[in-house]
């Protein structure tokens, strides 16, 4: 196995760090459905994006950055990696579609339309019928209660037979929990799964603001998957080469509370407290949750000094045109005043400060060819 496919099977924190547009979006949502106390992500941040008072290179101790190679096989995007992602856009155009194959038997996974009709001691019960009304189902999602959908696994469109389940003893209707409950099921008919075809036309009709045609798709997809495979190894040589020496507080506060703040967001889109969101992720309190993940967070505080560090160097700044390209890369606009707003510009210039010091750095890493495993 290659270093490139090692890599690509370990989850690097860079997807976070150089596309945390991402989390921007969910966070704007939070702020957008609910009204919740805004926290000032930029609070204890230069009009630079770097941390006030903190000299990062008296914190660290940074490798010889600019000695290091770049291995040819992350400066070149295979066709299966090309192939892989496009599939990925094929996909979320798929279309599900009534089956015409009527000898093809259900499995684990399939969607179908069935009919059915429940009754307890011989007797249909409130809710336990589709009353001819048809109904989809996803066989093996767990939708229905233990037992319901394995019965139909094997059967056929067409087919009319009867499946006998057990309510569950904490079921929600109290008249039902516990007994026992015979189905007559009716499968009207499977779907299947069309996917379209990738071709310059489609590409017209549905993704022309992307693409001009399959083959600018396939350079473009290229380009990006090198732009994250370079950019990682980067990263993580950088991240696994740098040392710590001290950790100033003020970094450390600033995590807290700006992770404090994400898990109210995050409860707010649900109507709830941050403290119902912990309680559902099994922490009893949000010191508990600081505490268990103590070391994501040193991790973080590593982050930001090694950023800063490295741009205190080389002097490195996140200029207008580089916050337009990053925004316009992300999300399509060079428009980030929405982002602003309730961030900040230090805050999204500590973001995209990230992205301008590792395509320095790239830029000017010499590629060292592959050698025969």
């Amino acid at each position: 196995m290659s270093s490139k496919t090692k890599m690509k099977k370990n989850l690097t924190r860079l997807v976070c760090l150089v596309l945390a547009g991402i989390m921007l979006i969910g966070c704007f949502a939070a702020f957008t459905m609910k009204e919740v106390e805004r926290h000032d992500y930029s609070a204890g941040l230069t009009d630079k994006g770097f941390f006030e008072g903190v000299t990062a290179l008296d914190n660290v101790i940074l490798p010889d950055y600019k000695a290091f190679t770049m291995p040819e096989e992350y400066t070149v995007a295979t066709d299966a990696e090309i192939d892989a992602r496009v599939e990925e856009i094929r996909s979320t155009f798929a279309k599900q579609e009534k089956e015409t194959d009527t000898e093809r038997v259900i499995a684990k996974g399939d969607s179908i339309n069935m009919d059915y009709v429940g009754k307890i001691d011989g007797v249909e019960f409130e809710g336990g019928s589709t009353q001819g009304a048809g109904s989809d189902a996803v066989i093996g999602s767990g939708s229905f209660i233990p037992g319901f959908e394995d019965q139909i696994l094997g059967h056929k469109a067409g087919e009319t037979f009867d499946i006998t389940v057990t309510f569950p003893e904490d079921y929600g209707n109290e008249e039902l929990k516990g007994k026992e409950a015979v189905f007559t099921i009716t499968v009207n008919h499977l779907y299947k799964t069309v996917l379209p075809e990738i071709t310059d036309a489609f590409i017209a009709e549905n993704l022309k603001d992307t693409y001009k045609d399959v083959a600018d798709m396939r350079a473009k997809i290229a380009d990006q998957i090198v732009d994250a495979d370079t950019k990682n190894y980067v990263w993580n040589k950088l991240m696994d080469e740098t040392t710590v020496t001290t950790y100033p507080e003020s970094i450390y506060n600033y995590e807290v509370a700006a992770r404090k703040a994400n898990m109210e967001a995050s409860a707010s889109q649900y109507g709830m407290t941050a403290e119902d969101l912990l309680a559902i992720y099994g922490y009893e309190t949000m010191d508990a949750y600081l505490a268990e993940t103590a070391e994501d967070i040193k991790y973080y505080e590593k982050v930001y000094l090694t950023v800063q560090a490295v741009c205190e160097k080389e002097g490195f700044e996140a200029s207008e045109e580089n916050m337009k390209e990053y925004f316009s890369y992300m999300f399509g606009t060079e428009d980030y005043s929405d982002y602003t707003e309730i961030y900040g510009e230090p805050y999204l210039k500590s973001i995209v400060v990230r992205d301008v010091m590792l395509k320095a750095l790239i830029e000017n890493m010499e590629v060292a060819p592959a050698t025969a495993e």
